[in-house]
């Protein structure tokens, strides 16, 4: 028969186990949800663009970035993996282990992805629109920073046509590389090496399209320009200094003739280093010159 102070003394013992048995209870748990948290793919707005591919999960996992930016996905598993967004946006096919993909984001919005061979790995990459930017519903692209200023103060719609792509790297005619945007009639080119605001220019596609032709003599009434020998007269001349003249067009590259355009008519056109005019005798002024959609034409090659 046990006495009062060993009753006492049990009652104290199990009280202790009772205790340190909680106290496993919650550390343990807490030990779970830290190593959940761990794994848990994190919200990162503004964060960085490079994501890991690890031990099956999308470090980090949800990503904001602004349009313009580039994201790009590593794998570091053994296992093979994919990055495809749920519309069709992007898709890296098989990555294996090392393998990198990157995504160039032009257009705003929310952008849901994940792992083709394993569907379970989900995540998103928000992309922000850029404070000041423009996006155009004809075409999905967005406008932005320097060349959005440069389209708006020389001519627009009119003069550059809609943005076919973001902005992006090429190799240009010297070879060396530069940002560069395309439009319809025009591309615009980033060139760090001037001084504002040269630094923005139009890429000379009438020159690709329409190499120039043989010199000829000045003409009475006409302009004559001497660094090409060509004359630019009338209703071209008019839109040539009234649209931005040698900046925006270029010196010209031929006389006016007639050519078979798009639509299986012929116009009398003239052609300059950045451009082609376009006389429309079916249309009203000052609707009757137009100027040709390089941009489309050098884009889609």
């Amino acid at each position: 028969m046990r006495t009062s102070g060993q009753r006492v003394w049990w009652r104290g013992l199990l009280a202790g186990i009772a205790c340190i048995m909680a106290f496993g209870a919650l550390t343990g748990t807490r030990g779970v949800l830290a190593a959940r948290a761990q794994v848990s793919p994190a919200t990162v707005p503004g964060g960085p663009t490079a994501i890991a591919i690890t031990d099956f999960i999308f470090m980090p996992g949800d990503v904001t970035v602004q349009v313009g930016e580039t994201v790009t996905w590593t794998n570091n598993d053994t296992a093979p993996h994919t990055v495809a967004a749920n519309q069709g946006a992007f898709t890296s096919g098989t990555l294996h282990k090392g393998d990198s993909f990157s995504f160039r984001a032009t257009q705003a919005g929310v952008y849901a992805y994940y792992c083709q061979l394993h569907p379970f790995m989900k995540a998103t990459v928000t992309v922000a629109a850029v404070a000041g930017s423009r996006t155009f519903a004809e075409t999905g692209q967005t406008l932005q920073g320097r060349f959005l200023t440069y389209w708006d103060a020389h001519g627009g719609l009119a003069l550059n046509g809609y943005p076919l792509s973001g902005e992006m790297m090429a190799t240009l005619e010297d070879s060396h590389p530069y940002l560069v945007q395309y439009f319809e009639r025009t591309r615009l080119e980033y060139h760090p090496e001037n001084a504002a605001p040269n630094d923005v220019l139009l890429g000379q596609f009438g020159r690709q399209i329409h190499p120039a032709d043989p010199p000829v003599a000045a003409r009475a009434g006409a302009t004559f320009f001497a660094q090409t020998g060509h004359n630019v007269e009338g209703g071209f001349l008019a839109y040539w200094q009234a649209q931005g003249g040698l900046a925006q067009f270029g010196y010209p590259l031929s006389e006016v003739f007639s050519e078979r355009l798009g639509d299986g008519q012929s116009y009398p056109v003239q052609y300059f280093e950045r451009a082609r005019f376009e006389y429309h005798p079916e249309n009203a002024a000052p609707y009757d010159i137009l100027l040709g959609q390089f941009g489309r034409q050098i884009y889609d090659r």
